[in-house]
């Protein structure tokens, strides 16, 4: 795929994952393309206008092997999360999110193992990294839940870097009034 036609794809997942964020929480804030002290990720929301849980989104592209194999797809699926949930692992929020996006069918024959759903848990187990598939290859792109995000504990960081966040950044959907 051409780097253009790929840009365009995950901002179409991404805009996919913000309307699923939009529907899931109450009254968000949502940012694209967010930096999240020092952590680069493509979604960030804050519930109940700012002020609630945040969620953080890494948005993980699965290309084709070009043979059209859906086992190389779900293998190299397995992979990505095992790599990007490290990163989440560390990461100050009250939820965590790998978000598959799919170029072409196959990504909804994706289930994790029991392997990889343990390591997607925080090590004291409050808290698991959630796993959501886009699928790109239709019209209408559209968000399914693979494993579902567990929260995370909070803490007076969390709500200081929200705080802070929400003060110095515009959010790219909000509910005004």
């Amino acid at each position: 795929m051409i780097q253009e036609q790929t840009q365009q794809e995950l901002g179409r997942a991404k805009n996919a994952l913000q309307d699923y964020l939009v529907r899931k929480l109450l009254i968000p804030k949502i940012y694209l393309d967010a930096d999240l002290n020092g952590t680069q990720l493509d979604l960030l929301a804050i519930d109940r206008a700012g002020v609630g849980d945040v969620h953080a989104v890494q948005v993980v592209p699965v290309e084709p092997d070009g043979q059209g194999d859906w086992q190389f797809l779900v293998t190299k699926a397995a992979i990505l999360v095992n790599e990007h949930s490290k990163l989440l692992c560390s990461l100050p929020t009250q939820y965590r999110y790998v978000a598959l996006v799919g170029f072409t069918p196959g990504m909804e024959r994706f289930v994790p193992s029991s392997e990889l759903m343990r390591r997607l848990l925080a090590e004291d187990g409050v808290g698991r990294i959630g796993i959501l598939s886009v699928d790109l290859s239709e019209d209408d792109p559209s968000v399914r839940v693979v494993l579902k995000a567990e929260r995370f504990r909070s803490s007076k960081e969390i709500v200081e870097l929200a705080d802070r966040y929400v003060a110095d950044h515009t959010a790219n959907w909000e509910f005004r009034e």
